[in-house]
């Protein structure tokens, strides 16, 4: 299920949800002292956040729906128990008798698993041992901080094929790629992705901006018309409860709808004064010069669009620093490599040259021999 409708990442799920919460926990407390048994309290209360922090990551509509219908149930139920209600505390007792039974039942499952529990098999201790390792936070190598590729280049006992290899410095759409000979590792190709949708999501939304900019600047003139000819001006505290009241239409918007690439025109009525306001007409035209700070409609619009470019400019100088680090990592990787070379060109060369004085040794050897055994 995509994230952007998840029901716990909504405010108005998570507000119905608390308001459900607290109200049943108000009523647990009510029942506890209309029957004058603190400890029914405490297990009504129990039970109550025990199953809120279970349920509180649901995606499914229906299961949602259900567990709503089941609260409020269960809140009418508590509510007739506090006003004393004997079928209301019949039911209510029955409840807690079956939840009981079946918290019984469960202990005793879980207790015939855990006699039926075996060690695992000699063959796969090496495994679990490797897993404690990785979850172990402290045993690993590359962190935010420090990552794992900046530590090297590896000494070449390190290197598993005993051959450094060298690696390519990469620029996919301006992102730097430090990519080693042999496959791609598939999280390096989702970091990449990731990374260049980033760019195009901010790509789509200066072009969204500049085109409400021209509309902004259509209304600008509009309002300047409106002042020279109507003496209607728009104050800086009409400006800024309007801009408070888009603001709010915009977060309501964003807790029912999705996100659209398509750009849609809001108008918000707000403050504005009626064309007919005789205490206006007397006022100057704010809004003839559209960079007047808090009235110009175009002016929040290229302040958003200023924000946007200042974004990416500073990922932009990232990647250049990330460049920068990327290729100091291959100027090394090169040096070493290079020296690598040479000391093993020079251990082939020292190796034959031994060689050749053993044989040569050998026979010099095998040639005094042969001429001692002719004259005997």
């Amino acid at each position: 299920m995509p994230r952007i409708v998840a029901p716990h990442k909504s405010g108005l799920h998570r507000l119905a949800c608390l308001s459900l919460y607290k109200a049943l926990l108000h009523e647990s407390t009510r029942v506890g002292a209309a029957v004058d048994n603190p400890a029914v309290t405490r297990t009504l209360q129990s039970l109550i956040r025990f199953r809120f922090d279970r349920d509180r990551k649901l995606l499914s509509p229906s299961q949602v729906a259900n567990g709503f219908e089941a609260g409020h149930g269960a809140l009418s139920l508590l509510r007739q128990c506090a006003r004393k209600s004997d079928d209301a505390l019949n039911k209510l007792s029955q409840t807690l008798e079956h939840v009981a039974l079946q918290a019984e039942s469960t202990a005793r499952y879980r207790g015939e698993l855990a006699s039926r529990w075996k060690p695992p098999p000699p063959q796969r201790r090496p495994h679990l041992e490797n897993l404690r390792r990785i979850a172990n936070r402290a045993n690993h190598m590359s962190t935010p901080d420090n990552p794992r590729i900046f530590q090297h280049p590896r000494p070449i006992s390190e290197v598993k094929s005993g051959v450094r290899k060298v690696p390519n410095l990469i620029l996919a759409q301006g992102v730097p790629l430090l990519k080693y000979p042999g496959p791609t590792p598939v999280l390096l190709n989702r970091i990449l992705k990731t990374k260049i949708q980033w760019g195009v999501r901010k790509w789509a939304q200066h072009l969204d901006i500049a085109a409400r900019i021209q509309i902004g600047e259509w209304e600008d003139d509009w309002d300047s018309i409106l002042g020279r000819e109507q003496g209607i001006v728009e104050t800086q505290e009409d400006a800024i409860a309007n801009r408070q009241l888009g603001q709010q239409a915009e977060q309501v918007e964003e807790d029912h709808t999705q996100t659209s690439p398509e750009f849609k025109i809001r108008f918000v009525g707000g403050n504005r004064p009626d064309i007919g306001d005789g205490k206006n007409n007397n006022q100057s035209t704010a809004r003839s010069s559209p960079a007047v700070p808090g009235v110009s409609w175009t002016l929040a619009l290229r302040q958003v669009d200023r924000q946007l470019e200042q974004a990416v400019h500073a990922r932009g100088r990232q990647y250049a620093e990330l460049g920068d680090k990327y290729w100091q990592v291959i100027v090394k990787e090169r040096e070493l490599k290079e020296k690598e070379r040479k000391e093993r060109k020079h251990a082939r060369r020292m190796a034959r040259k031994q060689a050749t004085s053993i044989v040569d040794a050998d026979e010099s050897a095998g040639d005094v021999s042969s001429v001692s055994s002719g004259f005997l």
